[in-house]
């Protein structure tokens, strides 16, 4: 089924991509198909490239990395995020309700618009006021907060602790400029982005985006926010569900839901917690079972796609939630 949902993905114009299955730290199943480039060459797709994970870094690093200090007892997830970063102190919003995207704040914006680096970017969130706490409305501001909670924990910019931390357990997760030869090009400039984020005081990319964060506000940051950054391989992701044993009793909040469908940091289905990433990048996880799917799609190269990857992403979650179940 899962080969069918590749050839699919091809007949639909999208280039390349992978898919695998995998229980308790073991790859039962694995295709890949097409190419990793079309621009400026075709390149044929090689398993064991480093990804852009997107919006899959929330959940797989940042979430769980919170989790982690906390079952440590280094903070509590009741903590107020002015605790941790001063600037945000008039959120007045607890760690779990920016992890669980029910701090009332919006889904995206250009946090660049005033500039990029880290101290123009953190002025513009500032600005930002929650509303509507308790519903969940999925926001990458909110993640970018808690990526600076890692860093006032660690003392350390992200891109430095976070590889060192992973290695440990055997994953090797990347951030800032990949070489070109390990990783998969993404957009032929950030066209779809642009268009999105109205007057702003950068110079959007016009370059292919090869071996550099796809996501805007990651970029302009510095590579190694909290919503999106890492890069790591298919192969080494299959090791993530036995990783979340260190949690301890933490490990019910990554996965229970806890306000609607999410959990902290990911969202669930029953017995499976699952996210996407914006570079087409599903992760599906059944935390008891420890089994795991996963299937990259490089949906954004060498333009983005919407429509035919929603499509396949329900083929694939469908196909998957079957199978881990079992």
């Amino acid at each position: 089924m899962l080969e069918a949902l590749l050839k699919k993905a091809e007949e639909k114009g999208i280039p390349g991509g992978e898919v695998l299955l995998a229980e308790k730290g073991r790859i039962k199943e694995y295709h890949s198909y097409g190419y990793l480039s079309i621009v400026p060459e075709k390149i044929p797709w090689e398993r064991g490239r480093f990804l852009d994970l997107a919006s899959i870094t929330k959940p797989l690093v940042t979430a769980f990395l919170i989790l982690y200090f906390a079952s440590k007892g280094e903070l509590s997830l009741e903590d107020d995020i002015g605790k941790y970063v001063p600037e945000l102190s008039h959120w007045k919003v607890a760690i779990i309700e920016l992890a669980t995207h029910s701090a009332g704040l919006p889904a995206w914006v250009p946090l660049y618009r005033g500039g990029a680096g880290r101290q123009a970017m953190l002025a513009e969130l500032a600005t930002l006021e929650p509303s509507k706490r308790g519903q969940v409305v999925y926001s990458c501001p909110g993640y970018i907060a808690l990526g600076l909670v890692i860093e006032k924990l660690t003392d350390s910019r992200i891109r430095d602790f976070v590889p060192e931390f992973f290695l440990e357990y055997g994953i090797e997760i990347k951030y800032g400029k990949i070489p070109e030869e390990i990783s998969v090009p993404t957009e032929l400039g950030n066209i779809y982005e642009r268009e999105k984020a109205g007057q702003v005081k950068v110079k959007f990319r016009e370059n292919l985006i090869w071996g550099e964060v796809h996501d805007g506000n990651s970029y302009y940051w510095g590579g190694d926010a909290g919503n999106a950054g890492a890069f790591a391989k298919a192969d080494d992701l299959i090791k993530f569900p036995l990783l979340m044993d260190i949690l301890g009793d933490y490990r019910k909040f990554a996965t229970e839901c806890l306000v609607e469908t999410r959990s902290f940091g990911w969202d669930t289905r029953g017995d499976v917690i699952l996210h996407h990433g914006f570079t087409g990048g599903t992760l599906i996880i059944n935390p008891v079972k420890q089994r795991l799917a996963f299937v990259y799609l490089n949906r954004t190269h060498p333009y983005v796609r919407f429509e035919e990857m929603e499509e396949l992403r329900r083929e694939f979650m469908k196909i998957s939630l079957q199978t881990l179940k079992k």
